[in-house]
């Protein structure tokens, strides 16, 4: 058996090296290099969430003044500078609320639009197709609005799903359909009252829910006519009538209530004498 020699070895080994020593050291450096690159690359990922964050708060503070101006400049520059981040997608559809609540539709359907386009949370997508959903049925275009309910498929929307579909429906005066929708909308959020007095106002008449209407009251009966009085009217007192005045008479006497008492008598008139 033949045996190596340790010059002989060390030959080897130098040929051997020289055959893959570069690899060797190009597989050692290229580690490192992503070592360091991928540590690089989390820090500068933390950096820029960071600054996301804050740039997020700082367009929440501004949207919660009465000046809407400033919340849009800073919701905008969010979009332009961190739009893969999950708060341009958060910034986006609180500027599309905005939007709607100053009554510009155009602007609140571009934002919603951009985050379903450049949001990387599929919840997010379905939060912007289901409020702009909303915003075509406002607008009169149900058909566009059923196209975006059917493709949402976050399950936690399914009640505000299958509301804005009993919405739709009944706009499209198929209460059936609507029925249908809104008690799956109720069945998936465990009650809520205000579908169920949806539901309730869209209940099937029965008899027993009917309730008949109220007899016709009768006709008033007119008292007949009195005839007229040939009498004449009594004399109408006047507003402030005089004060009567009483006349007293004096009687020479008074009669007896009893009648037995007795006349005085008349004095005799005065005798002549007899020589006349």
């Amino acid at each position: 058996m033949e045996q190596y020699t340790d010059d002989e070895r060390v030959e080897d080994l130098k040929k051997w090296w020289k055959e893959n020593g570069a690899s060797i050291i190009f597989g050692i450096a290229l580690g490192v290099i992503a070592i360091f690159g991928w540590r690089y690359w989390s820090s500068y990922r933390e950096a820029q969430a960071e600054i996301a964050s804050r740039a997020y708060d700082a367009f929440v503070e501004a949207a919660e003044k009465p000046d809407n101006d400033q919340a849009r400049q800073r919701g905008q520059a969010l979009l332009t500078d961190f739009p893969k981040s999950p708060y341009a997608a958060l910034a986006a559809l609180r500027l599309a609320k905005l939007a709607v609540e100053g009554g510009d539709t155009a602007a609140a359907v571009q934002k919603l639009e951009w985050v379903i386009g450049n949001a990387r949370l599929d919840e997010l997508k379905d939060i912007a197709r289901l409020r702009l959903a909303r915003v075509k049925l406002a607008t009169g275009q149900p058909a566009e609005a059923e196209k975006l309910l059917d493709g949402l498929t976050t399950a936690t929307l399914n009640a505000e799903r299958e509301e804005l579909k009993g919405d739709l429906f009944l706009a499209s005066n198929n209460p059936e359909k609507a029925r249908t929708a809104y008690a799956a909308a109720l069945a998936a959020s465990g009650g809520k009252r205000l579908l169920q007095l949806k539901l309730d106002n869209l209940a099937a008449a029965t008899p027993e829910t009917v309730v008949p209407a109220p007899a016709a009251p009768p006709p008033p009966q007119l008292e007949p006519a009195k005839p007229e009085s040939a009498e004449a009217p009594p004399p109408t007192q006047p507003a402030n009538p005089e004060p009567a005045v009483e006349v007293r008479v004096e009687q020479p006497f008074a009669p007896s209530p009893t009648g037995n008492e007795t006349l005085p008598a008349p004095t005799p008139p005065a005798s002549t004498s007899s020589g006349q």
